[in-house]
């Protein structure tokens, strides 16, 4: 059942849309499927119309409106197109990155936002030769301080040293570029991992930029990490199995975390080769902590396994228990939110960006891995099976 303000809000975005009947000539007309906005709670069979890369009309029919190609998305979702808030996709400090647009056009997933590949030094270069080639879209966050080539420097100085430029080259392409990754754990860092994260809060606070922030191995403790943490700030990795996690020894969500949460921090699942686990996942949802956002934390190294894609991070889930609008709402407008840089984005909604996917979702026996390498039979998987960015279909 429709809510009613939520269908009074469809049918005036309807009566608004650019498409002047049946003789307008639509890009692509989508036919025939289920169309899924979980932004609004919204879920019907019917036609979805693309022109000038902004959605032009959803409608029960439009095979009155002419098409330069047409879909039939019969058996299909039709959803927005999904939004992965960490990947490594920048060509720069990690060595481990992936080209977004071939993973793109298998995975529906529209969207990417690096977190933390380059630095500062690198941002003139992911902006020419990752950003503006790509047909996805593509934004990310800046590493805290630029490369470090030297092993005898001090790395804290050498950090502090960068501030002004990675606060500046976040700021000279605040269009692409959402704010700041600190690696806090001791198997990154080492020693000066809280020394980091202070030092990303003295960023984060003087020029009004938000931080991505890595969680793995204590030292620093958990609450020592939250305290530093402000409202839009997104801690990644928050299903790992490490020390330096959200839950207690009984399962229960501490303290610190909880609060962090209601002074509006984000928690994202940053799933990658060792950040994703099912008990903890589960845990965590049964003590009502669900994520804020689904991300796959896509690099080299699990593209082929566990991770694979997005969808396949999204499925795991639904095998949790997680709905499926609930489950992609967390794969589109919530990450889309976080980007903040498109309107539109991540939403259904008639002028919106024509950033769509088109996904099946397959009913059967799937085998589903999480980091640990735990193995688990899943009767539900999402898959992709068209990828639109744009308007155009990405191949």
């Amino acid at each position: 059942m429709i809510p009613a303000m939520v269908r009074r809000d469809f049918l005036r975005a309807l009566a608004a849309a650019p498409l002047a009947g049946a003789q307008a000539r639509l890009d692509l007309l989508i036919r025939h499927g289920e169309v899924l906005d979980p932004s609004r709670r919204w879920r019907r069979r019917g036609d979805v119309g693309i022109r000038d890369g902004k959605i032009a009309a959803i409608e029960d029919d439009l095979a009155a409106a002419p098409a330069a190609e047409v879909i039939d998305a019969r058996g299909l979702l039709v959803t927005p197109g999904l939004v992965d808030l960490h990947t490594h996709c920048a060509w720069g400090m990690t060595g481990l990155s992936i080209k977004a647009d071939p993973i793109a056009a298998r995975s529906g997933t529209t969207t990417w936002v690096d977190a933390g590949s380059f630095g500062s030094d690198q941002a003139a270069g992911f902006r020419r030769f990752i950003v503006e080639p790509a047909r996805a879209r593509i934004f990310g966050y800046v590493h805290l301080y630029a490369n470090l080539r030297n092993p005898d420097v001090d790395v804290v100085k050498y950090a502090r040293e960068n501030l002004r430029r990675t606060a500046q080259a976040a700021l000279d392409n605040r269009d692409i570029i959402l704010g700041v990754k600190v690696y806090v754990g001791a198997n990154m860092n080492g020693r000066y991992s809280l020394d980091f994260l202070k030092l990303g809060r003295e960023l984060g606070d003087q020029f009004k930029l938000p931080l991505m922030v890595h969680i793995s191995f204590a030292p620093p403790e958990t609450p020592q990490v939250m305290e530093l943490l402000r409202a839009g700030d997104v801690v990644t990795h928050c299903f790992n199995t490490h020390t330096l996690g959200i839950l207690e020894p009984d399962g229960q969500v501490r303290a610190s975390v909880g609060e962090a949460r209601q002074r509006g921090v984000l928690f994202d699942v940053g799933h990658g080769a060792g950040s994703f686990n099912f008990e903890v996942a589960r845990k965590a949802l049964a003590a009502g902590f669900p994520p804020d956002t689904i991300s796959s934390d896509l690099y080299d190294i699990n593209v082929r396994g566990p991770v694979f894609d997005l969808p396949t991070t999204l499925s795991k889930f639904l095998h949790l228990g997680m709905s499926l609008e609930e489950t992609l709402l967390r794969g589109t407008a919530q990450p889309a939110k976080v980007i903040n840089r498109v309107e539109g984005l991540g939403t259904l909604a008639v002028g919106a960006p024509a950033d769509l996917a088109l996904l099946a979702l397959e009913e059967g026996e799937f085998k589903l891995m999480d980091s640990q390498k735990n193995v688990v039979t899943a009767r539900q998987r999402i898959v992709s099976r068209v990828t639109i960015c744009r308007g155009k279909r990405l191949v």
